[in-house]
């Protein structure tokens, strides 16, 4: 019932309706937009999986991958937000052993595989490895830890272990994209007559097995909420020389996606699994900023 107070209700053209709701979809559409959050975009060659890589693992295809990059928990009752670093002794060794076993036939022919672990470990996952896989080095990862006194009883550890091993020795190895250049004076100081023209004089030198890199510490730029994240030097070095331009790494514990971003940045495909949305979510979003930072760089 119109009260008489009303203006007399003329319908308006057909036209003058249409325009008038898609009008007012798009400033909807807008305002939406605005409230929103944005979700971040992660390429289709980069899979970011919230899922326990032991129980999922046999769905990725075995001989699929060119490099394994795992930082797994070492064992040492580290808080990743669940229980997955409670493990000890004889435990943690055989959680260890069932997931490379999962792990290695995943690995091409050419394939390799980095593994990170404490030197309380070391020993047996090396000795375990060696009986299925090629050892090509022991890396020391030395992470500048500054002193600051510490213990009375022993002396400072200040290292990581990196166990570097191989499916065979046919495996896949590029060194030229990791030399380390020589400064200026070093390099006059070696430029003898002997050495022109040598690619290690020109390009650099080989990285030695001992990697001296700063820890990412609190107030590091590249630092996220993760309480033993990697450095993106290692893990790029690492997929750099290891992985063929256009290959596959797999990262069973992908934590906050250090190897996703190199791959992202290096043009590499790359499947992860992670148990901890949190992290998965800290993930995507660094591989959104590499892919686009990336995207940027080549326009």
């Amino acid at each position: 019932m119109r009260d008489e107070f009303d203006e007399p209700e003329v319908p308006a053209p057909v036209g003058e309706v249409n325009a008038d709701a898609a009008t007012l979809e798009a400033a909807e559409a807008v305002a939406n937009a605005a409230v929103l959050p944005t979700v971040p975009v992660v390429p289709d060659t980069i899979r970011l999986l919230n899922r326990d890589f032991l129980t999922d693992a046999a769905k990725l295809p075995d001989a699929s991958i060119d490099l394994i990059v795992a930082d797994p928990p070492y064992g040492l009752g580290k808080d990743y937000g669940n229980d997955s670093d409670m493990r000890s002794g004889e435990d943690f060794l055989a959680w260890t052993y069932e997931w490379l076993d999962l792990a290695i036939p995943k690995l091409k022919p050419t394939g390799s595989l980095y593994v990170f672990c404490t030197w309380q470990y070391a020993p047996e996952i090396f000795v375990y490895l060696k009986s299925k896989l090629t050892m090509i080095n022991e890396i020391v990862w030395d992470r500048r830890v500054p002193s600051m006194g510490g213990t009375t009883r022993r002396f400072t550890s200040v290292h990581d272990n990196i166990g570097f091993f191989a499916v065979s020795k046919e495996y896949y190895f590029d060194l030229d994209p990791v030399r380390i250049p020589y400064d200026a004076a070093t390099k006059k100081a070696r430029s003898r007559k002997l050495f022109e023209g040598s690619k290690w004089l020109e390009l650099g030198y080989n990285p030695k097995d001992v990697w001296s890199v700063s820890r990412l510490h609190r107030q590091h730029a590249e630092r996220v909420d993760h309480p033993t994240q990697k450095p993106l030097e290692i893990v790029e070095r690492m997929v750099l020389a290891s992985c063929p331009p256009g290959g596959r790494v797999l990262d069973p514990f992908m934590g906050s996606g250090t190897t996703a971003v190199a791959c992202a940045r290096q043009q590499r495909e790359f499947v992860g699994y992670e148990i901890n949305e949190s992290y998965c979510a800290i993930a995507r979003e660094r591989v959104s900023a590499a892919a686009a930072s990336a995207v940027a760089a080549g326009a």
